[in-house]
């Protein structure tokens, strides 16, 4: 069983919006003007005797091409049992994808997780729990359980692709990638307390052992304990009935 979590990171396609006369204002532009800057992905395998073994890749426009980031993250996929992502349905794989048609690049795997006829390949994390409840921010639904994501940039992306700060911009990603994998893990395992946790734990092991090649996995290695019952115990002639 292989899980990979995928996500990306973008900036206007300043071209393409003047093409269509699109004036950027505060909001988050259409999918279609994005350009992809960078991409991480997280695997997580579980091997026959129920080990967990991982594995962090990072792809920026600081060392390949757009179409390379794309043929990564479509290779990095390829032998997953399934996909995870935050808003991938909605924005990530629309992007991939028209960046893929620009570049005339072959991504038959990423095209196969935007099927939505194949349940359980793809888990967009976003889609499945707005179904439930208002729509909410990744940052958001990793609050309560003190997952660090979104530490990372104090500048914007496009900020950090005008300074050509692709480790910082790497970081930002891999922290995405890591949150957003246990934040599936909370939300997803609601009936076995604990469950994420001890995941969690397991996974700082690594997290440590990794942490000087990638600096960004150093903000999971502590893993916050649950919240102490702010009240003593009380037995039942504390009550009265």
């Amino acid at each position: 069983m292989k899980t990979v979590i995928i996500d990306i990171e973008t900036v206007l396609d300043e071209e393409a919006a003047e093409r269509c006369s699109y004036v950027p204002m505060d909001e988050f532009a259409p999918f279609p003007l994005h350009r992809i800057v960078c991409a991480s992905a997280l695997s997580v395998t579980t091997s026959a005797s129920g080990q967990h073994l991982y594995a962090l890749e990072s792809f920026s426009r600081g060392g390949m091409s757009e179409r390379g980031i794309i043929m990564s993250l479509e290779a990095a996929v390829d032998d997953a049992s399934v996909v995870v992502s935050f808003n991938g349905c909605r924005f990530d794989l629309p992007v991939l994808l028209t960046r893929a048609m620009v570049h005339e690049a072959h991504v038959p795997r990423l095209i196969d997780l935007q099927n939505r006829s194949r349940v359980g390949k793809h888990v967009d994390l976003f889609d499945n729990l707005k179904r439930d409840a208002a729509p909410v921010s990744l940052a958001q639904l990793c609050a309560p359980f003190g997952i660090p994501v979104k530490q990372e940039p104090t500048a914007s992306v496009a900020e950090l692709v005008a300074q050509e700060d692709w480790a910082a911009l790497k970081r930002y990603c891999q922290t995405d990638v890591v949150g957003c994998w246990l934040a599936s893990l909370f939300w997803g395992k609601v009936q076995e307390p604990g469950f994420a946790r001890a995941r969690w734990r397991e996974f700082s092991i690594w997290a440590a052992q990794n942490a000087s090649e990638y600096p960004s996995l150093a903000a999971f290695v502590n893993v916050p304990e649950p919240p102490r019952h702010a009240y003593p115990a009380r037995g039942l002639d504390d009550f009265n009935f």
